[in-house]
């Protein structure tokens, strides 16, 4: 008596390898977005954490507390763009400056191919009090390959800072604007 051979065709086999190419051409585009989302998700998780750092510290050494974007790791830029890295620094002088390394908190690290913009806020600036002195701020993460993935980081005057969608009225620049 012979064993039945428990094997595959060739032709089983190609129609295996078939529908695993059509369901992973499927799933790929899925799995992209799902990462792009993620990493715009972290990114604004470590601004929020920054900026909750910067007003517990207000608060808790009563003292102002700045958080701006930088491009060098230990000064202000003065710009209001946050996608090459941001500082929390201590301000008890009111220069809005870090005047020594030690007055640096936390250091952001930049994060490439996303844009992040504050309009025309340059950084925020925490009272003892724990509130953020100035307007609203909103910091805008758009992914400019897909700006409906888009997030936004909402630092409200009392000064408690929140994620959520990009409001109606503002908008990513498209990719290759």
């Amino acid at each position: 008596m012979h064993g039945r051979n428990g094997g595959l065709t060739l032709m089983e086999m190609m129609l295996a390898v078939s529908i695993a190419a059509v369901l992973m051409s499927i799933a790929m585009p899925s799995l992209h977005d799902l990462l792009q989302r993620q990493r715009i998700s972290a990114a604004a998780n470590e601004l929020v954490a920054g900026l909750n750092l910067a007003r517990q510290n207000a608060v808790f050494q009563r003292e102002i507390t700045v958080m701006c974007p930088t491009a060098d790791g230990t000064s202000c830029s003065g710009g209001n763009r946050w996608h090459r890295g941001w500082i929390v620094f201590r301000d008890p002088d009111r220069n809005r400056a870090a005047d020594a390394p030690s007055d640096i908190l936390r250091a952001g690290s930049g994060v490439e191919g996303l844009i992040m913009d504050s309009a025309g806020r340059t950084l925020v600036r925490y009272r003892p009090s724990g509130f953020a002195t100035g307007t609203n701020l909103t910091i805008k993460l758009c992914d400019p390959d897909n700006p409906s993935n888009a997030r936004a980081v909402v630092v409200s005057n009392p000064g408690r800072p929140r994620t959520g969608d990009l409001p109606a009225h503002l908008s990513c620049p498209e990719s290759g604007a």
